[in-house]
Order: C-alpha cells, then sequence, then structure tokens
C-alpha cells in the first residue's frame, strides 16, 4: 500500500484532532484511537519522504503541540498500557506514551504558581540580607561573623543571578541536569532552593538575640578586667546585633559612667529602664539626683521599687537608699526616714553584710535625716555608724565621710575607722 503525501497525512491527523477537541461529549476511546493511528501514519510518511517543505514541518509541530496539551484528558480516557501491549508500537513513538506527557503537563501546569512563590520567596530572602548585613558590618563582629554573614549573601547573589538573567537560568538549569533533576521538576527545585536560603537568614535572623547575648558577655568580661574600651566595643556590637538587648544597654552604661560621659550614660540607661530592667532604674535615678533632678528620680526610683520583688538584696536596698536621698533632697524628710530606715535594716541584715558593700550609704543620709528634723542623739549614732561603714572609695560615701567626721568632731567623738578601705 502506498504511503500517503505528507500533506494528506497531515490533514487527516488534523482532522482527527478536530473530532476529538470540537465534540460535544466527552473524548471517546475510538476519537483517541483515530488521532494516534492518524499520527502513525504521518511518521510512516516523514520517515518514507526524503525532504520535507518548512510549512509541513511547522503544521506538524503545531499539531504535536496540540495532542499533547491534550495528553492530561486523553490519558484519563484510554489504557496505554494495554494498547501498547497489543499493538507494539516503537519506543519512539512517543504518542502511544501520552501518559507520560500527561505526568509533566500535570507538574508543568504549576510551574506558574513556583515561580511566583520563588519571586515571592527571593524578595523576602533581599529584604532579610539588607536587615542582617548592616547589623554584621557596624557590629564589626570578626572574622567568625564575617564569613556567617558571607554565606547567605553570596547564596542570594546566586539566585538573584539565576532568577533575573538568562545565563544563570540556563546554569541553574545545567546544575539541575547534572543532580539528575528532570526538567519538569525545575520549578519546584528553583523554589526550593529559594526556601532553603529563606530558612537559613531567617535562622541567622532567629539567632541575633544570642549573637548579642555572646558580645554582651565578652563585653562584661572586658569590664571585670578593666579593659573599658574592650567592653565598650563589645556591648555596641551587641546592640547593633539586637537593639533591644535592654542588658547591653545597661553595661554600656555603667562604661560610660564610670568614664563619666553622663549624658551618653543617662541614655543607656533610658532605654534600659525603657525595656523594664530595674537596676537601670536605680542607677538612672542617681544620675537625677548628681544632677540636683531629683524630681526626676523620685518616679523613677518608686517605679523601680514597685518592680524590684524578685530583684537581688543589692537591688532593693540602693532603691530605697537612693529614693531615701532624692526625698532629702527635696527637703521631705519624714518620707524619706522609713525608707531610710528600711535600707539600713537591709544592711544590717546577715545577707546584706555580705552581698552590700555600701551599707554605710544608707547610715549617711538617714543622719542626714535626723539632723534636719533635730534629732541630735539619732543622728550622732547614724553618723558614726556612716563614719565605720563608709568608704572615700565610693564617690557618694566620700563627702558624707567628711560631713560625719565634722559633725562627730563638734560632739567631741571620733569613728576610730580607717575611711580608706575598699
Amino acid at each position: 500500500m502506498n504511503t500517503p503525501p505528507l500533506d494528506e497525512a497531515l490533514k487527516t491527523y488534523e482532522i482527527a484532532l478536530d473530532n476529538l477537541e470540537d465534540s460535544a461529549s466527552p473524548m471517546s476511546e475510538e476519537q483517541i484511537i483515530a488521532v494516534l493511528n492518524a499520527r502513525d501514519f504521518v511518521h510512516a510518511t516523514v520517515q518514507a519522504k526524503v525532504y520535507h517543505y518548512y510549512h509541513e514541518q511547522k503544521t506538524l509541530v503545531a499539531l504535536d503541540v496540540r495532542l499533547k496539551q491534550n495528553a492530561w484528558q486523553i490519558s484519563k480516557v484510554i489504557d496505554f498500557s494495554s494498547w501498547r501491549t497489543s499493538l507494539e508500537p516503537p519506543d519512539t513513538a512517543w504518542w502511544w506514551h501520552l501518559e507520560t506527557e500527561a505526568e509533566l503537563a500535570r507538574w508543568q501546569w504549576w510551574d506558574w504558581l513556583w515561580r511566583g512563590l520563588s519571586i515571592a520567596g527571593w524578595t523576602a530572602n533581599l529584604g532579610l540580607l539588607i536587615d542582617l548585613l548592616p547589623r554584621f558590618l557596624i557590629a564589626g563582629t570578626g572574622f567568625a561573623g564575617a564569613v556567617a554573614i558571607a554565606f547567605p549573601s553570596l547564596l542570594t547573589l546566586l539566585q538573584a543571578i539565576s532568577e533575573l538573567t538568562e545565563t544563570g537560568q540556563e546554569g541553574f538549569d545545567k546544575l539541575l541536569i547534572r543532580l539528575g533533576i528532570p526538567k519538569h521538576f525545575h520549578g519546584e527545585a528553583q523554589l526550593g532552593a529559594t526556601e532553603l536560603l529563606l530558612l537559613i537568614l531567617l535562622g541567622f535572623n532567629f539567632y541575633l538575640p544570642n549573637f548579642s547575648n555572646f558580645s554582651n558577655r565578652r563585653g562584661f568580661e572586658n569590664y571585670n578586667k578593666g579593659q573599658l574600651a574592650s567592653a565598650e566595643a563589645h556591648y555596641q556590637q551587641a546592640l547593633a546585633l539586637n537593639p533591644d538587648n535592654v542588658k547591653a544597654h545597661y553595661n554600656l552604661a555603667v562604661v560610660y559612667e564610670d568614664l563619666q560621659q553622663f549624658d551618653k550614660a543617662r541614655t543607656q540607661y533610658q532605654f534600659a529602664v525603657k525595656g523594664g530592667f530595674v537596676k537601670a532604674y536605680n542607677n538612672l535615678g542617681r544620675l537625677h539626683i548628681l544632677n540636683n533632678k531629683p524630681s526626676l528620680a523620685i518616679p523613677l526610683l518608686f517605679k523601680g521599687l514597685a518592680g524590684a520583688g524578685q530583684a537581688s538584696i543589692k537591688v532593693r536596698y540602693d532603691l530605697m537608699k537612693n529614693l531615701g536621698w532624692a526625698l532629702l533632697k527635696q527637703g521631705r524628710e519624714e518620707q524619706a526616714e522609713p525608707i531610710l530606715r528600711s535600707a539600713v535594716s537591709l544592711g544590717s541584715s546577715p545577707e546584706g553584710i555580705e552581698k552590700i558593700s555600701n551599707r554605710g550609704s544608707a547610715h549617711c543620709l538617714l543622719a542626714q535625716v535626723y539632723q534636719g528634723q533635730n534629732q541630735k542623739t539619732k543622728a550622732l549614732t547614724q553618723w558614726q555608724k556612716c563614719c565605720q561603714l563608709g568608704s572615700s572609695a565610693n564617690p557618694d560615701e566620700d563627702l558624707w565621710l567628711g560631713l560625719a567626721h565634722q559633725k562627730l568632731k563638734e560632739e567631741n567623738q571620733s569613728c576610730g575607722q580607717n575611711n580608706g578601705k575598699p
């Protein structure tokens, strides 16, 4: 039997496809087999003909595209495995393996979604990286920190290249092919890479407080060694990584206070107060007192005391002592007296004797309260305690010690204590 000319075979193929697609009722097995037989005839004609015109080639490609577009619906109607067993078509006859094309089409149909999610994920990655990079650069986290942030930065750059440039996309596709990932899964692989990078960046973001706490601990170690410059640098690193690290704010304020940079210290204490750090209430209140602003100190110290239920005995003592001091500054001796007596009581307890180094301060202040109330005997008793327990190494107590010596001398008394003790 003579092989029909290619134009005729293509026309038969086209009519069969039209009947399949245009049918008012669901496609039938008979219509599908007609299309597949027509495609067999086209194949036989192509094999028999030496030269093919361009319009014939173009028509064949267009018809094959239409057939593949119907692969999913076709594969739900016909059992290709049974037909192949009986007819034994060659392996090159892909139209007899349309269930494979259907599977590919089913996965590729979702490529628009994977692409959209990949772009959204890449945008999120870029946003996270823009937030993270300045933190590590400003913090100066050293070689380890630089390497740590450089890794996700490089991955984000490579991802951007693969998403936004044709060369990058081709390179990424080649990599996936080498890894044995089928082409119809490349969209999913792209999304997977994006989400993996997102998890890495989120991990960095999640552990920022840990990095910050590590820098804060290093700063505290430096401070205890008297290395104030190194301590300041590490506290600043901690705050660059986590601006809400209230302990780092407090510790940096202590450094500034030691350096007598009181404006900077007040700023850092204020941040710590906003974070509810009880020690900061006390220290900021004290700075306000030294700045002759007891009206600013009193509300802070009252609030600090209200939240100091679980604080150490040293912190509670200092809050009471400084609150009494602020009230004394305002001439409110009656209010200051019971608060200072409570501070003296804390300092005189066994735990207070062990843990409070500035126990003389409360006695010095209580002596001034009694002095203002003309309770001379009580005042002399407290001046004696102030002189015995105070230390000139404490800048607050040094002035009060001079006053204690003066008052005791006026009554022909002396404290008989070396007040240069640490």
